[in-house]
């Protein structure tokens, strides 16, 4: 099971995770929706230069729309993988993949209207490496907490051929009901794994143990 710890903001958060050997740690960056783990591009640079990522990959985490936005961005941070979480064109994910042919995309998915998010995974699975089914609110992209109706993000996963994630609202307590219920490729956590706002060691430990069935 991949496991990725989205809402890096700190080199201790990002050592931690690194230490448990997340497949992704994601760093939010080009943020225009509610966010209070977001990160100027500088900040997130200074986080990833100061960690080995020899076991674990960084990846920019971005509700940029524009594609030659996003690419300067993943540029500025040096990051090849790219989570987006806006709207983007096709053409626009193209740009990207032409950009870092090498790199990995995600295409988040909003869980709110079933056809509707079925129709959007199968819209974008053909021109990206993975779809992500997240939760969101009015004022919030992801990180809302919440869960979504997971019977959705089951049907998703039977419809796709891409590996999809699993996000939203999850945490070491729900983590095994979700993955038994979807059987995602991966999942992602952010406030499910802190406490009072700080990412807690013990609480992500618990996690991925979950996650991967140790």
């Amino acid at each position: 099971m991949i496991v990725k710890f989205c809402g890096i903001n700190k080199i201790e958060y990002a050592q931690m995770a690194v230490d448990l050997e997340a497949d992704y740690l994601g760093f939010l960056v080009g943020i225009t929706h509610r966010a209070e783990d977001k990160l100027t591009n500088l900040e997130a640079k200074m986080i990833i230069e100061s960690i080995d990522f020899s076991k674990s990959t960084p990846i920019a985490v971005t509700h940029l729309q524009d594609a030659r936005s996003i690419i300067s961005t993943m540029h500025e941070i040096n990051v090849t993988a790219v989570q987006i979480h806006d709207s983007i064109t096709i053409e626009g994910i193209k740009e990207i993949r032409s950009a870092f042919p090498d790199g990995y995309i995600i295409k988040a998915v909003h869980i709110q209207d079933r056809d509707r998010s079925l129709e959007k995974a199968m819209y974008f699975e053909e021109y990206v490496d993975a779809l992500l089914l997240d939760s969101r609110t009015i004022d919030r992209l992801g990180g809302t907490g919440n869960i979504h109706d997971w019977n959705i993000s089951e049907e998703i996963v039977n419809c796709v051929k891409k590996p999809v994630f699993l996000a939203g609202g999850l945490t070491p307590n729900n983590l095994d009901a979700a993955i038994k219920k979807v059987h995602p490729s991966g999942v992602d956590v952010n406030s499910g794994v802190e406490i009072n706002g700080e990412k807690d060691f013990a609480k992500m430990s618990e996690f991925i143990k979950i996650a991967r069935g140790k």
